[in-house]
C-alpha cells in the first residue's frame, strides 16, 4: 500500500483497521500521525453532531404542524429547523476546519504521488528487457544522457551501470539508468518534473523515493530492502546543474 492509497482509505473510514493499513501505520511515523490526527478529528465532528433531541419534540413539531395550518400558512421556525440548521452548521464549520488543517509533510502531493506510480509502472513494463542486459556504461556517456536535463556528474558515477537512455515518463521524458544496488538492480529516473520535497514511497514489492534536485526530480526504485534513501543521497550529492 503507498502513501496515497493509505492516506484515502484512513480518510474514507478513519476508525477501520485492516492488517495492511496496521502494517503502514507501525512503519511510519507519518502514517501514524495522519491516522490518529484523521480520527481525532472523526471525533470531535460526531460529537458536534450530537445534538440533544427534548423528550417532548415529537408533540412540539405536531403542535407547531397544526397552528401553523391554522394561521394562514404563516411559516415559522421550530425548534427541528433549528436543530438541523445548528447541526448543518457544525458540519459546516468542521469541514472549514480540515481544510484549514496543514497537513504540511504528511500528505504526499499529487505530484509526487504522480511520479512515483509512472517510475514503478515503468520498471515493472521494461524489466524483462533489462534483466539480462549489461552495457558496462561510462560516466562520460551518463553526463552525455544527463544534458537536455542541464545537469552533470561532478564525479565518477559511483555505481556499475547495466544500462542507460532516454524514455518517455508520463507526459514528459526521462533518463532512464540501471544499476548495482546492494540487494538488486536499483533504477533511476532523472525528469524535468519538478518536485517540492522528497518522499519515501511502496508499492508492488518496490521501494523508492522521489528527490527534488532544482527544477528536476530525481526517482530510485529498488527491491524491498534497498536503501534507496541512501543511494538517493549519494547520487543527489555529485548531481550538479551545468553552468
Amino acid at each position: 500500500m503507498d502513501d496515497l492509497e493509505f492516506r484515502r482509505s484512513i480518510m474514507s473510514d478513519p476508525k477501520y483497521r485492516d492488517n495492511e493499513l496496521n502494517e503502514a501505520i507501525k512503519s511510519s511515523e507519518a502514517n501514524s500521525k495522519f491516522a490518529e490526527d484523521t480520527l481525532a478529528l472523526d471525533v470531535q465532528i460526531a460529537k458536534a453532531m450530537n445534538v440533544d433531541v427534548p423528550e417532548d419534540l415529537a408533540d412540539r413539531i405536531l403542535f407547531n404542524q397544526t397552528s401553523s395550518s391554522q394561521e394562514d400558512n404563516v411559516i415559522r421556525p421550530n425548534f427541528a429547523r433549528r436543530a438541523m440548521a445548528m447541526a448543518a452548521s457544525v458540519a459546516f464549520v468542521a469541514g472549514l476546519l480540515v481544510g484549514q488543517v496543514n497537513w504540511g509533510n504528511i500528505v504526499v502531493s499529487s505530484a509526487q504521488a504522480s511520479l512515483a506510480s509512472t517510475a514503478i509502472k515503468h520498471v515493472i513494463a521494461e524489466k524483462p528487457f533489462v534483466k539480462d542486459l549489461d552495457e558496462q556504461v561510462q560516466s562520460s556517456q551518463i553526463n552525455a544522457k544527463m544534458a537536455p536535463f542541464a545537469h552533470h556528474l561532478a564525479e565518477n558515477f559511483p555505481y556499475h551501470v547495466y544500462y542507460l537512455n532516454h524514455c518517455g515518463f508520463g507526459d514528459s521524458n526521462a533518463l532512464h539508468m540501471v544499476f548495482e544496488g546492494q540487494k538488486g538492480k536499483v533504477t533511476l529516473f532523472l525528469t524535468g518534473i519538478a518536485s517540492d520535497k522528497t518522499t519515501d514511497f511502496v508499492k508492488e514489492g518496490m521501494v523508492g523515493v522521489v528527490e527534488p534536485i532544482g527544477h528536476t526530480s530525481m526517482i530510485i526504485v529498488g527491491d524491498e530492502g534497498e536503501d534507496v534513501a541512501k543511494i538517493a543521497e549519494n547520487i543527489a550529492e555529485i548531481i550538479k546543474p551545468m553552468s
